[in-house]
């Protein structure tokens, strides 16, 4: 018995922070793919290898309905700890020894090592809870695809200390271009790229924390001008879902353009740090050469998208990428990736 599965990361074009307050949020499956293989083996007991750049290996038996125990650390503690989420909300009970590969090398940088901000703890889970699933390893079923999603951003958010809107698992588990609202009940919709945009995506070199920026958030007592900010930020998110369902270029890019200022004057307002890491630099640079930058998801460092019309010149692209470069930041060799989870055996 052999089983694999794989989903791509994803960067988060608008809707941040907004969404968690009901605002829709648009992201994009990125082309690196978190991968995992399952076989079934003779061995006394159930064995878990990460292939991410440090290389790992740890042992463990299970319990009835998804509990771990672990026979060694392993050195693998964050793989361990999302392993121990997802086993646990699958019910997970195989009747046979099975053992794990889990590959996230491609979210990583290889010169570095450092890990790229394209969300890899969200692919991991959604192709881990797919191939376990799919190996027939669970008491839980999934008999329809809502089935696995809901499934997987349960295991995620329990990972994540019950935080993060699930934009992330969702676009793991569909590919392409999503919009996700939270509320009145989570709608998911597929989206178009808009052929007349071309973008580039660039990485700070610095990492930064989804959870933390989320865990500041909610130490933050609201006051008069942060509601205010946060009420032109869902307006905004609402004009940018708008303009892309008209699939109207340059509107499309007039409203992220604008939804890029009222982000960074909610950021302002409860000292959120989003563009710290030079992305504001970049978001001023992108405004002098008509092109429009912002930074994706938590901000502070990680991962920026710079955007302009088909009709744009490639000079005034070039230009940023090099200013972008004295800056600390790297243009990534990265790009939209239509298909979601995906089995490969």
């Amino acid at each position: 018995m052999r089983f694999s599965a794989s989903a791509p990361g994803k960067a988060v074009l608008s809707g941040e922070y907004a969404v968690l307050q009901g605002a829709p949020a648009i992201a994009m499956a990125i082309d690196c793919r978190a991968r995992v293989t399952i076989e079934a083996t003779d061995a006394e007991f159930h064995s878990v290898v990460s292939r991410g750049p440090s290389g790992s290996r740890a042992e463990f038996r299970c319990r009835q309905r998804g509990a771990i125990e672990w026979l060694d650390n392993g050195g693998m503690q964050s793989e361990q700890d999302l392993l121990e989420h997802i086993w646990r909300q699958l019910r997970a009970l195989p009747s046979q020894s099975l053992a794990l590969t889990l590959d996230t090398r491609s979210f990583f940088d290889a010169e570095s090592s450092m890990k790229l901000g394209f969300g890899s703890s969200a692919a991991l889970t959604t192709a881990l809870t797919g191939a376990l699933l799919r190996a027939g390893a669970a008491e839980v079923r999934a008999r329809q695809p809502r089935d696995l999603l809901e499934t997987a951003l349960a295991a995620h958010r329990s990972f994540q200390g019950g935080k993060g809107s699930g934009i992330d698992v969702a676009a793991a588990v569909h590919g392409g271009v999503i919009a996700l609202s939270l509320r009145p009940d989570r709608a998911i919709r597929a989206l178009q790229w808009p052929a007349g945009v071309k973008y580039s995506l660039l990485w700070s070199g610095k990492p930064a924390s989804t959870v933390d920026r989320l865990k500041r958030l909610e130490r933050f007592r609201p006051n008069r001008a942060a509601r205010r900010s946060m009420a032109a930020l869902i307006e905004a998110s609402d004009k940018v879902l708008d303009a892309w369902q008209r699939a109207v270029d340059r509107r499309i890019l007039e409203s992220l353009r604008l939804y890029t200022v009222a982000l960074r004057k909610f950021s302002d307002a409860l000292d959120l740090g989003v563009f710290d890491a030079g992305h504001q630099e970049l978001t001023e640079i992108a405004e002098q050469q008509d092109l429009v930058y912002k930074p994706c998801g938590a901000g502070g460092g990680d991962i920026g998208i710079v955007m302009a019309t088909q009709e744009s010149s490639d000079t005034a692209f070039t230009d940023f990428g090099s200013r972008a470069g004295q800056l600390g930041f790297r243009r990534l060799d990265r790009s939209l990736e239509s298909a979601g989870l995906n089995y490969e055996h």
